[in-house]
């Protein structure tokens, strides 16, 4: 900030106590200089120069984190969901196109057959390798589900993808909020 000072005693701009001793006014500048914005703008490009290749490999614009955080999300809405408006939700995978979705028992058949048509795609190169539940066993093919009960408990089961080499398992107890996450392929034991 710039303090310029107007020495004309007989001009009388300003309040008492912007004036000096000797009859001198203080205005107060409240500006930036082009030189300080120059110089400002300059800066950010050089931060955003040097930051941008770092954000291409940012891990939440991986294909893998952003499919994992979508999954436990969608886990968590659906088991909150079934608690506040009282309703089964199921949480459906179709294992050969790599497509989920979700549905509720007051949804008419045509409502089910939209939410089957408008399914969240997993990319191109994640696919899930199996559902498997305690008692079922694995489901390695065709479609598989997982049911929100109203009561705030859910069928427990563990959803396994893979990425590349990489395996990550999603661990859904009935009676816990939280998923669990592998970056493994994790069993009932583990």
């Amino acid at each position: 900030m710039s303090i310029i000072r107007i020495t004309n005693p007989n001009l009388n701009i300003g309040s008492a106590s912007d004036r000096n001793t000797d009859h001198g006014i203080y205005l107060r500048n409240s500006g930036f200089t082009l030189i300080e914005l120059i110089v400002v703008v300059a800066l950010l490009g050089l931060m955003l120069f040097f930051s941008l290749p770092r954000l291409q490999n940012n891990p939440f614009l991986n294909d893998t984190k952003k499919s994992s955080r979508w999954l436990i999300g969608k886990i968590q809405t659906l088991k909150e969901s079934a608690i506040r408006d009282q309703t089964r939700y199921t949480l459906h995978f179709d294992l050969d196109s790599g497509r989920v979705w979700e549905t509720h028992e007051s949804m008419s058949p045509e409502d089910l057959e939209n939410a089957a048509l408008n399914s969240y795609a997993l990319p191109d190169n994640i696919r899930i390798i199996d559902i498997e539940h305690p008692t079922k066993g694995k489901i390695l093919y065709g479609q598989a589900k997982i049911t929100f009960y109203k009561a705030g408990h859910t069928d427990k089961a563990i959803v396994h993808m893979q990425d590349g080499d990489t395996d990550l398992s999603f661990l859904i107890e009935p009676f816990l909020s939280d998923v669990q996450f592998f970056e493994k392929y994790a069993g009932f034991d583990d």
